[in-house]
């Protein structure tokens, strides 16, 4: 008898722990963000602009460097000439070593504050695509709360019917009862398909944006529903970091430098330029008196006096563009300012909301129940049953809105902080990684 109970025993705990039978793990607003950023080509093409900004940084560099070049020329004749040559050519190479090259110096620096610019603002289009998903997550985790609440709607709807055409068909009721009722269940279902409905454009949203097919139910983010309903912020405190933990400001003040550094190459070409040149030379089969090889060495002086104008021209084209930006630059930092006050402003109203509407729903529940004893009794009628079902599932509509609208508040808000929407800072693990300057 002992054999039989440790196998059932050991066949127990095999399907406990089989994967296949174990419940689906459900994705969680962290992980879902971590997909996006692995997946989403958003994500992967922010590194593309660093690596396109730094080929423009080796261009930049190459004024600096020597250059080396080859070339060749050679003739083959019919007939001999009077030499009896047959093929005669030439053979040169040049080796050219910039000596002084007054604009290379603020193109060079241009391309250096570009590269740095984005890599700022590939940091920034990342943490924006974090922060879509996050959004995203939070839309479809509400969704898929109205369906429940849909849900139970039809239920308690169809109980209610069912209940309704039981008692009329014992005379307790009358027939427009049972019809009201009916009425209240085409209604609960529309509800229920409208909200399904949603769930999957919500779902599929997500699945765009995390690179994969979302399945099963999302995990609740308990923490951050928690720092939305409770946390407390001084606007004080929020922008003394605000400003320089934003890597979209950073990259904008990149950009301006590196247009003020692109300002200021027309004029440096009133500079002269000096330049060396070594050139060796080939020739076969030459003449008397000339040798076979041949080198010299040059130093070419070039000044460009007046070019018509064009220096002026483009100075002062490119300090205007240098100005354009640095306005924008001032205006986004001003926007830091606003940015928080909005998003402090709906997150207090969205929690005030939110904690009516919680009230709403223990008052609407509540008035169901009671309502629901009363209709047995046979001191309420089925519309009043009816209508507190449909004002229960309103009041949970509304809460799971407001719910909704405080957590896209928070997002709201650590975006204008210049946080990730989950865990760390975004600009700040970019820098111990390398990422960004």
């Amino acid at each position: 008898m002992a054999r039989p109970a440790l196998i059932a025993v050991a066949l127990t705990l095999a399907a406990a722990s089989s994967p296949a039978l174990a419940q689906p793990r459900r994705l969680g607003l962290a992980e879902a963000v971590e997909l996006a950023l692995a997946n989403n080509e958003r994500a992967l093409k922010a590194p593309l602009r660093v690596v396109a900004a730094e080929g423009q940084l080796e261009k930049a560099r190459a004024a600096f460097l020597p250059t080396l070049a080859a070339g060749a020329q050679g003739a083959l004749r019919a007939a001999a000439d009077r030499n009896g040559r047959v093929l005669a050519g030439t053979g040169t190479l040049t080796l050219t070593q910039p000596i002084v090259a007054p604009t290379a110096f603020p193109l060079y620096a241009q391309a250096k504050h570009q590269l740095d610019a984005e890599r700022w603002g590939a940091v920034e289009d990342r943490r924006t695509l974090a922060f879509d998903t996050a959004r995203a997550f939070l839309v479809a985790l509400s969704s898929e709360r109205l369906l429940e609440a849909a849900e139970r709607r039809l239920d308690r709807a169809r109980a209610t019917t069912a209940d309704t055409r039981a008692r009329a068909e014992a005379g307790l009721a009358s027939t427009n009862d049972v019809t009201r009722g009916v009425v209240g269940v085409a209604s609960a279902e529309a509800q229920v398909a409208a909200a399904r409905g949603n769930v999957e454009r919500a779902y599929l949203l997500l699945g765009f944006l995390v690179g994969r097919d979302v399945g099963g139910s999302l995990a609740a983010p308990e923490q951050t529903t928690r720092a939305a309903r409770e946390g407390a912020y001084r606007v004080e405190d929020i922008l003394r970091g605000a400003e320089a933990r934003r890597p979209d400001v950073k990259s904008a003040a990149e950009r301006t430098a590196a247009l003020r550094e692109a300002a200021k190459e027309p004029l440096y070409r009133a500079i002269p330029t000096l330049s060396a040149q070594a050139v060796m030379k080939t020739t076969v089969a030459p003449l008397p008196p000339d040798s076979a090889h041949d080198e010299q060495a040059l130093l070419t002086l070039s000044w460009t006096i007046y070019d018509a104008g064009a220096r002026y021209g483009d100075d002062r084209t490119r300090g205007a563009q240098a100005d354009t930006q640095a306005l924008d630059e001032r205006a986004l930092r001003r926007s830091i300012a606003v940015d928080v006050g909005v998003a402090l402003s709906g997150l207090r109203a969205a929690r005030d909301t939110h904690r009516i509407s919680q009230e709403a729903v223990v008052a609407a529940k509540q008035n169901t129940e009671e309502t629901e004893i009363l209709y047995r009794q046979g001191l309420a009628r089925a519309i009043e049953l009816t209508d507190a079902n449909a004002s229960r599932y309103d009041a949970e509509v509304s809460s799971e809105s407001a719910r909704l609208s405080m957590e896209q508040a928070y997002l709201a808000l650590r975006q204008a902080m210049g946080l990730s929407p989950v865990g760390e800072d975004v600009a700040g693990a970019a820098v111990e990684k390398g990422g960004a300057p």
